[in-house]
């Protein structure tokens, strides 16, 4: 038992009487080959400027720290870590990491335009 709606019924039929395309002689070709040229993106510049400014950053970073003896030090540090503790740092790390990138997917799926 199927139940019709009428404005499905109208619908359809006005889509079954839709007259055939009727031929412009080229003029949306042509209006379209007079329209202006898009933009072009600049996510690629932009790429490049924002590694570039972290590679910069990073090398600033470095010197001004001493050439990275904090870096060593806190790997000294972590590797006196007892197992469990490891275990349990690097747990939380992967996690962190994971719902990131899911937030970041998500994110990504609502605006397919960003």
């Amino acid at each position: 038992m199927t139940m019709n709606d009428p404005l499905d019924e109208l619908l359809d039929a006005r889509l079954r009487d839709e007259t055939a395309y009727i031929d412009d002689d080229g003029f949306t070709a042509r209006v379209m080959r007079e329209l202006p040229v898009r933009p072009r993106s600049f996510q690629l510049q932009r790429a490049i400027i924002i590694l570039a400014a972290a590679i910069v950053s990073v090398v600033v970073a470095y010197f001004a720290s001493g050439e990275a003896t904090f870096v060593r030090e806190g790997f000294m540090r972590l590797s006196a870590l007892p197992a469990v503790e490891m275990l349990a740092l690097v747990f939380i790390y992967g996690l962190t990491t994971m719902v990131g990138g899911a937030w970041a997917a998500l994110a990504r799926t609502r605006d397919p335009l960003g």
